[in-house]
């Protein structure tokens, strides 16, 4: 008897690992920066520096961000998508004095990197942006959001911040 219930108990963990594995392999493209989605406090260097609200719209296909700073008063909203037609997702981001962010990319080795091209309104003409969203072990989301004016030779960190869930 006790060998009848081990081997149900190692064949269901089996089935198990190998469900997980293969939805791992198979998640949608769509799906890929949903770990982005929630209410947040975001921190620097554990201080305070704003709330970010991140909802799906849109059937699952929308990202909204809604950002307020804690310290200014500074707002600004993206839409985050995945566009079929060039395997890319794709941001747009605005915020309250009309700057903005044009961005595409990819999630690879773990995180979700997207890139603007010189056609973005923020910083100099020539400015280029790169955003990584990393999802840590714990749950918590890493930003790291980083410009350069020299085509990539230099990036320099415009942001960095850790996303914790509100509670």
């Amino acid at each position: 008897m006790k060998r009848l219930f081990f081997l149900i108990f190692i064949l269901s963990h089996l089935t198990s690992f190998s469900q997980n594995t293969n939805t791992e392999n198979t998640i949608s493209p769509h799906r890929l920066f949903d770990f982005w989605v929630g209410e947040w406090d975001v921190f620097t260097n554990d201080e305070l520096v704003g709330h970010n609200t991140i909802s799906l719209l849109q059937n699952g296909n929308l990202l909204q961000e809604n950002w307020v700073s804690e310290k200014e008063s500074f707002t600004g909203t993206s839409y985050s998508f995945y566009n079929d037609k060039i395997d890319k997702w794709q941001q747009i981001w605005i915020d309250k004095n009309g700057n903005n962010l044009l961005l595409k990319g990819n999630f690879e080795n773990g995180k979700m990197v997207l890139l603007s091209g010189t056609d973005s309104n923020m910083g100099e003409d020539q400015s280029l942006h790169r955003i990584s969203w990393i999802l840590l072990p714990n749950g918590d989301v890493k930003q790291i959001w980083e410009s350069t004016i020299d085509e990539g030779k230099i990036w320099s960190i415009q942001f960095e911040g850790v996303y914790k869930k509100k509670k």
